[in-house]
């Protein structure tokens, strides 16, 4: 049995490190149920699954280069990427991620303590539990880091998400993929993301009922010159 301790935890929105200005996250995997009993029943009630959802909720404290990000995102109800790395966003660490709003932020100021702010964000289209596949400096193009052995294949759909920290070089660009295989040895595309030149994030979703093979790894094309860098973390998950 390994504990984790809460002090590694990482947050990145979009594709900035917010961790220095929280101290406390919750993230929240709900699913609707719809009542289906009917006369006649055996006495207990009975249920059939609805939709997934998530929310994300955040304390920290007050400071005002984070609140000139956050304050846009409200007002203008803008989607953004919320990555949660509950150990860290190292390769092989566990994530909770998705596409979220914000519905509430509040800021605290009691006289005698430190300025307080709060996050309330739902998830659209759900939180994907899952891990970070690999997180480096990406320079040559081919595969980054080992493949992910899920024992099995899946069909419950699931989610990936790419963060660009920064590049370097001349005219740096990064052409990062998520491959499976079944076998280890033959790979197909699974995820493509959007090229990125510069510090970037996005999240994809893969639909429920398509076919994840057993095993996952990351690919990458890097162009440019001048030893051209991708700082990148990728992650993902299925949803078994």
């Amino acid at each position: 049995m390994a504990f984790v301790h809460g002090k590694g935890t990482k947050v990145h929105i979009d594709s900035t490190d917010f961790s220095q200005y929280f101290n406390n996250v919750d993230v929240a995997k709900t699913a609707d149920v719809a009542e289906t009993t009917n006369f006649g029943s055996s006495g207990s009630k009975e249920y059939i699954a609805g939709e997934d959802d998530g929310t994300f909720s955040l304390t920290g404290f007050f400071d005002a280069t984070a609140d000139a990000t956050i304050q846009p995102l409200l007002s203008g109800g803008t989607d953004f990427d919320l990555v949660v790395g509950i150990d860290g966003l190292e390769t092989g660490d566990r994530t909770q991620f998705g596409v979220a709003n914000i519905t509430n932020y509040g800021v605290s100021s009691p006289t005698g303590d430190v300025v307080a702010t709060s996050i309330d964000a739902q998830a659209d289209n759900g939180v994907t539990v899952g891990l970070v596949l690999n997180a480096g400096a990406y320079t040559t193009t081919g595969v980054q880091g080992t493949a992910n052995d899920n024992s099995a294949s899946s069909t419950g759909g699931g989610g990936a998400f790419l963060i660009v920290t920064s590049v370097s070089g001349t005219s740096p660009t990064g052409d990062v993929k998520i491959q499976h295989s079944a076998d280890d040895v033959t790979y197909a595309d699974l995820v493509t993301f959007t090229q990125a030149t510069g510090a970037t994030s996005e999240i994809k979703k893969i639909a429920e009922g398509t076919t994840i093979n057993r095993y996952v790894r990351v690919h990458a094309t890097i162009g440019g010159s001048s030893t051209p860098t991708i700082n990148a973390i990728v992650g993902f998950g299925r949803n078994n």
